[in-house]
């Protein structure tokens, strides 16, 4: 995972929420620990049966016995009691109250004496201030055979229990709450996964809306009330951005249509004047004019474009009308159009949207092509079209920016409005095709347009 990855991962809700039902667990876990230290504390009783039952454990655990022994060499380690600053004495009894092992610390001795009842566990403190004496008896288990277990502790204050109060809750308190931890988180993370699952697939839903169909909505994929609610109000913001797009197109298109007719009256007039360098001036603007009405329109239809399911579309049929169509304005301008059927195959399109881009690619050629050169228009062999012309080519800095409305290379000149190319990326979108403006071989600027799989 890339670092922009991972800075997006941790700006994701189910990582927020994680962290957040990781930061619970914690608490939870610490909550507990503190409830059963104050418990203890609060319940000297219990540490007195935990200290000696801890230690009878410890002397079970450590010494060999075998059964009928008598006279055990007690280890060193055994010597040592459990909590530090205690003293500590033991006798082991089998059941027929024979003494098996014993050990006397100092002053601190215990009777030889059987327990009163082999039945009885007990515990007994004998305090003088913050001193005390404990004592009781444990039944143990050694080699599968019953012992008990006789254990005198003698310390001062609340720090002997530190050690088996830290054992008791590493092994009664914090792995259970561990457990119990991660199975409520990994519960959580379902849980938080699956919620947020339903909202990954309308975003999905939402990324695959595409542009050209703006009358598409989306469909709630859960039942939960938040996604069904967050794709009611997607969709009535997509019902308004549809009609403000509506309006815009109609109001484009309206535009330019009325504009035509004042248009074709005004060149009428200007033809009736005598011969000038004025008047030749006005026909150039006027037909400008034209040139930016006749592309707004185009404009108007590319971007309300739906293509029907069956529409298919002969891409060398479209071509030769074409070029057929644009030869006489190449002729008039001192130049030619080549064509070339590669053997273009029949797709799924719009055949007059089709030709329409296909014509301002072919115009734009014959505006940037020298004079006396031929402009050279190929359909196929792939699904698509390649325009070369002989002029200077487009930089490859600014070939993304020809594709973008009312942009010109040349600023300075008038050929056009910066609409043209603009009008044949939005058709080939439509299609789900692209353009691919290359340096031609020899100079000059090669245009494809390419279409994708039916």
């Amino acid at each position: 995972m890339g670092r922009n990855e991972a800075a997006r991962a941790r700006q994701t809700l189910f990582f927020k929420l994680s962290i957040r039902l990781g930061v619970v667990g914690v608490v939870f876990t610490l909550a507990q620990l503190l409830a059963v230290v104050w418990m203890y504390v609060n319940n000297p009783n219990e540490l007195d049966q935990l200290l000696l039952t801890a230690e009878a454990n410890r002397i079970a655990d450590g010494i060999p016995l075998t059964p009928g022994g008598t006279g055990m060499v007690i280890q060193d380690d055994l010597k040592h009691p459990l909590a530090p600053n205690t003293r500590r004495a033991f006798v082991v009894h089998e059941r027929s109250g024979q003494v098996i092992a014993r050990y006397d610390d100092g002053d601190l001795r215990l009777a030889d004496d059987p327990p009163a009842s082999f039945l009885v566990i007990r515990t007994q403190r004998e305090s003088w201030g913050d001193r005390f004496l404990l004592s009781g008896t444990r039944r143990v288990t050694i080699s599968s055979h019953p012992y008990w277990i006789t254990v005198a502790v003698s310390g001062q204050g609340f720090r002997p229990f530190i050690p088996v109060i830290y054992n008791e809750i590493r092994f009664h308190v914090v792995f259970p709450l561990i457990l119990l931890s991660i199975m409520f988180l990994l519960s959580n993370f379902s849980v938080v996964r699956s919620t947020l699952k339903p909202l990954n697939a309308a975003i999905a839903t939402v990324d695959r809306i595409d542009p050209a169909q703006i009358s598409t909505r989306i469909e709630a994929p859960t039942t939960s009330w938040e996604v069904q609610a967050l794709v009611a109000a997607v969709n009535r913001m997509l019902e308004r951005i549809e009609r403000s797009v509506v309006t815009l197109r109609e109001f484009a298109g309206n535009a330019a249509h009325e504009l035509r007719t004042p248009l074709a009256i005004m060149m009428l007039s200007i033809g009736k004047l005598p011969n000038s360098d004025e008047k030749s001036k006005l026909l150039e603007d006027a037909q400008g004019m034209r040139r930016l009405v006749d592309q707004m329109l185009d404009m108007s239809h590319a971007t309300a474009l739906e293509i029907d399911k069956g529409a298919r579309a002969d891409l060398c049929a479209i071509a030769r009308t074409v070029v057929a169509d644009l030869t006489p304005l190449a002729v008039a301008r001192g130049r030619r159009i080549v064509f070339n059927d590669a053997g273009a195959p029949t797709i799924r399109g719009h055949d007059e949207a089709i030709g329409r881009a296909l014509r301002n690619v072919i115009e734009n050629g014959l505006a940037h092509t020298p004079k006396g050169t031929a402009v050279e228009v190929t359909a196929g062999p792939d699904r698509g079209y390649s325009v070369r012309d002989h002029g200077a080519g487009i930089p490859e800095e600014k070939r993304a920016k020809v594709l973008e409305r009312f942009y010109r290379v040349d600023k300075s000149g008038t050929g056009g409005a910066g609409l043209g190319l603009a009008i044949v990326c939005t058709i080939m979108e439509a299609h789900g095709g692209h353009i691919r403006i290359e340096d031609a071989p020899g100079g000059g600027a090669l245009i494809r347009l390419l279409f994708p799989d039916d």
